[in-house]
């Protein structure tokens, strides 16, 4: 390997000036070198600040209509992409296949690391984490890092281990996950044309709905932002995270948190069903849960007002 391949990698500013809903102007350095972007808004607010912990291969713009109901509402909102995402850079060049990176360098605790160094570089002492999908992960892992800075969990449309195993209901996923991982370290390409499809905007939501992972409020306008980011990331990147999430279980955590908790679940999420909400309330002393049932995996994106109004009076009973 090179010198240059021990170096951290950092994407060509404006990269992101495509579909990015929010401009990340600032900058933090994770303890293994890899380059966190992230955005502050509404700093002058009040109120409990809130840092967003993304979706797998999410972009900002599943939070860019809730991130400004909750400025609104008095919220400062810290707003990080992920690492391999949008503005944020890894700790080395992926290479092709990701084969220069280890499951380590993307695993829920490394992100969780990132998040908590956004909150020391923002001057945060507590926050509220609001995470989706994988963001429910890395929020947990978070909270077993520096449970003392964590005013409440809202966690939605997640799940606190392998979502593999719920994944349209069955245990396939986890099965099949081997063969994609090693297709996607070995013949990278292949995912081309998957990439090619999520072009225009009416086609990636037709083929959003066509699997069910976008409900009927989720609007072509709304994901188009979102499709926009999936054309460009690195899939291989992607893959190793996703068997980061496979590997990861927050179950022995669940019963130990002591922070308020506010489980949000969509009732036709075909990626983490309800139940993987409805598992998590039940081991989580104390939590709350509030149920979509018509909405999908897109929930952030689907019903924000109502998500906002549901940490809003959340927040005024249970956050302090």
């Amino acid at each position: 390997m090179s010198d240059d391949a021990d170096q951290p990698w950092e994407p060509q500013p404006g990269s992101d000036a495509a579909y990015a809903r929010f401009d990340k102007e600032r900058r933090t350095t994770a303890d293994d070198g890899t380059p966190i972007a992230y955005t502050v808004r509404g700093a002058e607010g009040s109120r409990v600040p809130v840092l967003f912990a993304n979706g797998w291969s999410c972009s900002d713009a599943y939070w860019a209509d809730l991130l400004p109901a909750l400025v609104e509402r008095g919220h400062p909102c810290l707003l990080p992409d992920t690492r391999g995402h949008g503005q944020s850079g890894l700790p080395r060049p992926a290479g092709r296949g990701a084969r220069n990176l280890t499951i380590d360098d993307v695993s829920m605790p490394r992100i969780a690391r990132d998040l908590v160094a956004v909150l020391d570089d923002a001057d945060v002492d507590r926050a509220l984490l609001v995470g989706h999908s994988m963001g429910v992960q890395t929020a947990l892992e978070a909270y077993r890092q520096v449970p003392e800075r964590v005013a409440g969990l809202v966690l939605v449309a997640g799940t606190f281990e392998n979502p593999a195993r719920t994944f349209y209901g069955t245990a396939l996923g986890d099965h099949l996950f081997p063969l994609v991982a090693a297709t996607m370290r070995w013949v990278p390409e292949a995912a081309g044309p998957i990439q090619a499809t999520m072009g225009p905007a009416s086609i990636g939501h037709f083929m959003a709905r066509l699997v069910r992972a976008a409900g009927p409020n989720a609007t072509p306008e709304a994901l188009a932002p979102y499709l926009l980011h999936i054309r460009g990331v690195d899939l291989s990147v992607m893959t190793l995270m996703a068997g980061a999430m496979r590997e990861h279980s927050a179950a022995d955590l669940l019963p130990r948190i002591d922070a308020p908790t506010l489980i949000v679940a969509a009732g036709a999420d075909v990626f983490t069903p309800a139940r993987c909400s409805e598992e998590m309330h039940h081991r989580i002393p104390a939590s709350e849960l509030v149920t979509f049932p018509l909405a999908s995996h897109t929930l952030p994106v689907e019903e924000p007002e109502a998500i906002a109004a549901a940490i809003d009076d959340f927040v005024a009973r249970r956050v302090s």
